[in-house]
């Protein structure tokens, strides 16, 4: 039955006005407000264009925050993926239906909870007398507590690889699935081992769905604070921590600045991504 002009006027224009409304008029206003100039007088910015948003950059370090921000997703991003693709691959073709589904389950729970409580209770695993040192005391391997286990870069790695791990598995998951498991069992039938398999078969063929998991957890962790807050201690930063600051302070050109940064390297990203990796076709009509 062909659908009449005002359904597909319901069905295609408004979600798509919804999305430019909601979605990309507000990032065009913070990129446009970033040239903005500071006006004492009124408390606010006004229509004049000026650099020094950007200019304040690169003062008191604060490039610096951007570039350990960017440092800090890619390595998350990077550490997810290595424990999300075996996972993924359990999950689509180890685990049987119903397993997978609770599997899946599982790791939507912890999402149940504030991020504020589940970063918090890494302090009880990692402190000075958290479990980890603890356990450590007890089996006789270490003879005081570990210090940089909390409060360190690696805390807060360990706070953001357990928060955005499932972005990065359920679009190889989403990926594994469309792969035809005949294609994996013709190729181990002519004598390809699991590691050929894996490099000449399954990688290629996820390779949308890898660059999704990296993107989704890379964008969560340029935007994240609480882990840095809570497991990095008081000197810890990060880029959304650093635009409160100066959000604090009225420097709003400097916060659209910062904020329109990051926004091109996230566009970048995915442009490039979507160009080498194919980013699309986790959308395409399986069939096709």
């Amino acid at each position: 039955m062909k659908a009449s002009p005002s359904t597909i006027f319901g069905l295609v224009f408004l979600p798509l006005a919804a999305i430019l409304v909601l979605g990309l008029a507000p990032l065009a206003v913070v990129v446009v407000w970033s040239f903005w100039a500071w006006d004492p007088s009124t408390y606010w910015i006004k229509p004049d264009f000026s650099l020094a948003g950007y200019a304040a950059i690169l003062e008191a370090g604060r490039w610096t925050v951007i570039l350990s921000t960017l440092v800090k997703a890619l390595l998350a991003a990077l550490i997810c993926l290595v424990i999300a693709y075996p996972t993924a691959y359990a999950v689509t073709f180890l685990a049987s239906r119903r397993l997978a589904v609770v599997l899946l389950a599982l790791m939507t729970i912890p999402f149940f909870t504030s991020y504020l409580i589940r970063s918090f209770s890494w302090r009880l695993v990692l402190g000075r007398t958290g479990v980890v040192n603890t356990f450590l005391q007890d089996v006789g391997l270490t003879s005081a507590p570990i210090d940089w286990l909390l409060f360190s870069d690696f805390a807060v790695m360990v706070g953001l690889v357990a928060s955005y791990l499932p972005f990065a598995t359920f679009p190889l998951v989403l990926a594994m699935g469309r792969v035809d498991s005949i294609v994996l069992s013709a190729a181990r039938d002519l004598g390809a081992g699991f590691w050929t398999v894996l490099r000449t078969i399954l990688l290629p063929l996820t390779l949308s769905g890898v660059f999704a998991g990296f993107l989704f957890v890379f964008v969560m962790v340029a935007g994240s604070s609480t882990e840095v807050q809570m497991l990095g201690g008081a000197g810890a930063s990060i880029v959304s921590v650093m635009i409160n600051d100066v959000m604090r302070v009225a420097n709003y050109p400097l916060a659209f600045a910062i904020s329109t940064i990051v926004l091109a390297v996230i566009l970048g990203l995915v442009l490039i991504g979507n160009w080498t990796f194919g980013l699309a076709r986790l959308f395409e009509d399986r069939a096709q």
